[in-house]
């Protein structure tokens, strides 16, 4: 049954009856698509261009060389090799993502059609090795919500495809199970990685690749694993897939072995003629061993001794040798050039997207929904603000008018200065992640770009940011006695509530930069610990600093915060002094506010609508750069 077209093919659902189960799956036919790779050289740099100055001739190290390999549409090809073959980095250039600054050459060919990035792109699907995916969408939601990004087509052809993966992927009786991770309790580890290259089969591409799918599965899941593979490539999709130690009966099921050593081609060619021709090298494969393993032994270099590096350095260059010099290499090289010189067809698989307003639409209602049913990052975002406001309130109590609560008042600002911008940055470390590498993956795939998943995620973040500050500066403001003007309550809101979303924004300006939490947790905290010292005035008068970090503070956000917490309590505020003859210690060096701001903030009251804007400014100012951050880091990882 027909559920979509595209500009240069048209793709059905059909059913067809399965081979040995009497189960179909034909999930999609497309324009079939063989893949050749013809003399293809890869290289990357060892240092990061910033750390060689100004030089072009960065230091590099060579993954792949000279690798050839020829992948017939509709079949399944093992790509195998000890640890640093280049396994991984194949399958990158392939899918067009290798390391920004890197070096290809040679020719990547769709129907012996030289590839261009979009061509890829748009015709193929990439498992990553980890899965990506919000845990707490059911596998029904999160194949939908793919569907929603990447489809233009009417809700119920949607339904009824993403149905028909889910059949036919054999993951029916978990419909309605939430995906999980290691923290969230749901699918088992080989129904989580059915579940991703469901992902990727939504979208009906014609190759298929995959980064050791079997990782972390038991025998038997992996076996079931690579027998799906096996059945949707039977239906004209190619196949490529790393693996690491397969089981012996996998070997039955791929149609094509490469065998990668230090980047270079020890095999590659059908599976049935790899026994015989290492054998025809006088290395049989011994009763009982596993072909796939011993030959993959065969073709690794021992470094345990100079000795034995030696001994299989040569072994290994030999075998290199011989397979370039034999029949297999020489016949793939010829259905490369046949496919080269064959009649050249449209290859291009183009992808009807939805509209942009329609993916971000979808993206809140996506993020709402999993934060939804996570309990405690829901709690996480409503209450700590509340928790912390209530803290201040038990550590402060009521304050007076006396002249000892001056210094109640400067020690309560500096903490309300303070805390709504950590917790706020608190929340994006430990929820973000989780995102971020969910936006990484889908990027990569093309289902949208990093100013609409930023967008949309702030626009998810604001109004839990607004209820938690609403909730916080209610019951701080009222309870420990601030002014008590209305309109003065209106600012400290609006003022935190900056703050918790400046909080929020360094948090994940911070992981877009660096990728462990834990590092990007500790860098935050010195640059908001720094800011609070240094430009609040809370700690010590910005006036009295020495002249570079008088400046400096100009650019920190604390600096303007501050001035309107002060303003907003200390303008017109009027203070008890002792009578007459009390003792020295109770004299009144502050009758009123007015007094404190004119020595310690003497600009503050005439500042105060420029620090307003400036609050404003700041805040979308931090949004910008991070878009910019990380439109910098998904064209790096492209």
């Amino acid at each position: 049954m027909k559920v979509g077209t595209t500009n240069s093919v048209e793709y059905e659902f059909y059913e067809k009856a399965g081979e040995d189960d009497g189960d179909d799956f034909a999930p999609y036919v497309v324009n079939r698509k063989a893949v050749s790779v013809e003399g293809l050289h890869y290289s990357v740099p060892l240092y990061p261009s910033w750390k060689l100055g100004l030089s072009r001739n960065c230091a590099s190290r060579n993954i792949l060389n000279n690798v050839t390999l020829h992948v017939p549409d509709g079949t399944l090809m093992a790509i195998m090799g000890n640890s640093g073959s280049g396994k991984t980095s194949l399958l990158d250039v392939l899918a067009n993502r290798a390391v920004a600054g890197s070096k290809v050459k040679g020719e990547i060919m769709l129907n012996g059609t030289e590839c261009t990035p979009g061509m890829m792109k748009h015709s193929s699907g990439y498992v990553l090795q980890h899965d990506r995916m919000l845990p707490n969408l059911t596998v029904w939601e999160t194949l939908m919500f793919v569907s929603h990004f990447t489809l233009n087509e009417k809700e119920s052809s949607k339904e009824e495809r993403v149905q028909t993966v889910i059949d036919k992927l054999g993951l029916s009786h978990v419909t309605d199970t939430r995906v999980g991770n290691e923290h969230t309790r749901g699918l088992s580890g080989g129904e989580r990685r059915r579940v991703s290259i469901g992902v990727q089969l939504v979208n009906a591409p014609s190759v298929l690749l995959l980064d050791e799918p079997t990782t972390g599965l038991d025998s038997f899941a992996a076996h079931n694993l690579v027998l799906l593979l096996k059945r949707i490539a039977g239906f004209g999709v190619t196949i490529l897939l790393t693996i690491h130690q397969p089981r012996s009966d996998m070997f039955r099921l791929f149609d094509g072995i490469t065998i990668l050593s230090s980047g270079e081609l020890v095999y590659s060619g059908p599976a049935r003629a790899m026994v015989q021709h290492f054998n025809s090298l006088g290395y049989p494969c011994p009763l009982y061993a596993n072909p796939l393993d011993h030959y993959v032994d065969l073709g690794t270099i021992d470094y345990r001794s100079e000795s034995t590096q030696l001994k299989t350095s040569d072994s290994v260059e030999s075998l290199k040798k011989s397979f370039m010099e034999s029949a297999i290499h020489s016949e793939t090289q010829k259905q490369i050039q046949y496919w080269k010189s064959g009649p050249r067809e449209n290859v291009v698989f183009y992808r009807t997207k939805a509209n942009k307003h329609e993916i971000m639409r979808r993206m809140i209602q996506r993020l709402q929904l999993n934060l939804s049913r996570d309990s405690s990052a829901l709690t996480m975002r409503l209450s700590q603000l509340f928790l912390f406001g209530f803290f201040m309130f038990a550590f402060f109590f009521r304050i007076g008018s006396n002249q000892n609560s001056m210094q109640d008042r400067v020690g309560f600002l500096y903490e309300i200065s303070c805390g709504p911008i950590f917790i706020g940055m608190f929340n994006a470390i430990a929820l973000f992640p989780t995102m971020r590498d969910m936006h990484y993956r889908e990027s990569r795939d093309g289902f949208y770009n990093s100013w609409m998943f930023l967008c949309t995620y702030i626009a998810h973040v604001v109004p839990f940011a607004m209820l938690a500050s609403v909730i916080f500066a209610t019951f701080t403001y009222w309870a420990i006695g601030l002014n008590p003007q209305v309109v003065r309550f209106v600012f400290f809101y609006f003022n935190s509530l900056l703050l918790h979303l400046a909080g929020e924004l360094i948090g994940i300006g911070m992981l877009g930069m660096i990728g462990d939490p834990t590092l990007a947790n500790s860098v935050c905290a010195l640059i908001i610990s720094i800011s609070c010292l240094l430009a609040s005035g809370l700690v010590r008068s910005v006036e009295s600093l020495p002249t570079f970090l008088h400046l400096l503070s100009y650019l920190m956000i604390h600096k303007y915060a501050s001035e309107l917490f002060v303003v907003n309590e200390y303008s017109g505020l009027e203070l008890d002094c002792p009578q007459q003859g009390a003792p020295e210690g109770e004299m009144c060096i502050f009758p009123k506010g007015d007094i404190y701001l004119e020595q310690y903030y003497p600009n503050a009251i005439k500042n105060f609508d420029r620090n307003c804007a400036v609050m404003w400014f700041y805040t979308l100012a931090l949004f910008a750069l991070v878009i910019g951050i990380f439109q910098v880091r998904t064209k790096v990882l492209h």
